[in-house]
């Protein structure tokens, strides 16, 4: 097997774990709605959740330069090894910085890898966008307009991201409630709205994922 086969199929494989595990994540954070649960289950199924979570968020960070690679490989796109570098070293950084999270979890000291993690993302996400308009606009860097779209996508993706966290953030707040003051119908129907709005940008991920991948596959255009 040679390189580039080599990192196509880590490339797919990454693409599998991401979306695979995040299907798993979420049905985890579907079940704390599941009012036959006790809060002491639920509160399991929530830091299951956390770290099964770790899967698809290393995937998310790393399948980038290897896509990168790849479309350099393909003559898709001219990559000065520079670049590369620069974004090796954010990929390695942003994963040291998810894992020093997950470590601290619970903790006050967690809030600023939060944070150090949220700005990572948020470069991915408007390099990845400002890259994908731009091709559009110009040919540049991207001058087939499937991969534009596919970079796009993929920055978009990063965003939706984003939403999730916010949106599934304030749950273990609800649960800590819960696990103090006992279940209620306004703690329930709390958690409910949470879990709900941030499943509707988990469905949204898949959809933008789905997209991504038929686009790699089929190269419409």
């Amino acid at each position: 097997m040679d390189s580039y086969t080599t990192l196509l199929y880590v490339h797919l494989l990454l693409f599998v774990y991401w979306l695979g595990a995040d299907v798993g994540v979420f049905g985890l954070a579907l079940g704390l709605k599941n009012r036959a649960y006790s809060c002491e289950q639920r509160m399991l199924l929530m830091r299951l959740s956390l770290t099964f979570d770790m899967v698809p968020r290393m995937a998310m960070i790393v399948v980038t330069p290897v896509g990168l690679h790849l479309a350099s490989r393909s003559g898709l796109v001219v990559v000065a090894e520079p670049v590369f570098v620069v974004i090796w070293a954010l990929a390695a950084a942003w994963m040291i910085g998810e894992w020093l999270a997950f470590r601290r979890l619970g903790q006050p000291g967690a809030v600023r890898f939060y944070i150090i993690n949220g700005t990572f993302m948020m470069i991915y996400c408007c390099a990845l966008i400002g890259f994908g308009i731009s091709s559009f606009m110009s040919s540049w860097p991207f001058a087939d307009g499937w991969i534009a779209l596919k970079v796009l996508l993929a920055g978009l993706v990063f965003l939706v991201s984003t939403m999730m966290a916010v949106f599934y953030a304030p749950i273990e707040g609800i649960l800590q409630q819960m696990e103090v003051e006992g279940t209620s119908n306004a703690i329930e129907v709390r958690l409910r709205l949470q879990v709900n709005r941030g499943a509707f940008w988990t469905v949204l991920l898949f959809v933008l994922l789905a997209s991504i991948g038929y686009l790699g596959l089929a190269k419409p255009f």
